[in-house]
């Protein structure tokens, strides 16, 4: 399955020309995915590069400094995407992707999704299919811009994975993005609810700094 998508991505690439490439660069206090700590309160660097082609088709990948809890996990994370997207009109927007994240130091947790993206005014639904038994994710989120800055809520749903119940619960976050200039200023509150056991809910605050470069 996997050729077949980057077979088809290769495919896609070559129907035009970049229209865009954006390259950007971030320093996080923590990553932190779907409620769930990834560096165990420890700061990350991250940097993702994406191609968008007039056509609406995109393709992209990141490479994160994170998920290294103990010396028996990753310490980086790689990833790729391609998709499709299309503005269907000026408050409907629509994407659908493939992503492939993968760990280096640990290939038993590489994980792909396929992902429905849909926005309506200043509110987004993400529905992520897990390919190859990896559980499905949903999750319902909102923005509020104004001035410079954007107020973010979300809420998300996910189940355990590998048995593992430390990672089945809901999760809930607000925080508020910051664009100064070049550079976006982020801080958000998380909360994991956990559906196993009270004692592995969790929750925390992140900062993160990004600047990001179009050509």
């Amino acid at each position: 399955m996997k050729n077949i998508f980057l077979s088809l991505s290769i495919f896609f690439l070559s129907l035009s020309v970049s229209s865009e490439t954006e390259i950007e660069f971030s320093l996080n206090s923590d990553s932190i995915w779907r409620g769930i700590t990834q560096n165990n309160g420890e700061p990350t660097l991250g940097a993702e590069i994406n191609f968008s082609l007039d056509n609406g088709f995109f393709s992209g990948a990141w490479i994160e400094s994170c998920c290294s809890e103990n010396n028996t996990y990753p310490n980086r994370e790689i990833g790729y995407v391609f998709g499709y997207q299309k503005d269907i009109n000026k408050n409907l927007y629509i994407s659908f992707n493939y992503a492939g994240t993968n760990y280096p130091n640990a290939k038993s947790d590489n994980y792909d999704e396929l992902e429905l993206y849909f926005s309506f005014y200043d509110f987004g639904i993400s529905i992520f299919k897990g390919l190859d038994n990896f559980p499905d994710y949903y999750e319902i989120s909102y923005s509020y811009h104004f001035l410079n800055n954007s107020l973010n809520l979300s809420y998300g749903d996910f189940g355990s994975y590998k048995n593992d119940i430390s990672s089945n619960g809901s999760n809930y976050s607000f925080g508020i993005d910051n664009l100064q200039k070049d550079l976006t200023l982020s801080f958000f509150y998380y909360y994991f609810n956990a559906k196993g056991s009270s004692n592995l809910d969790d929750d925390g605050v992140v900062f993160s700094i990004s600047k990001k470069t179009s050509f």
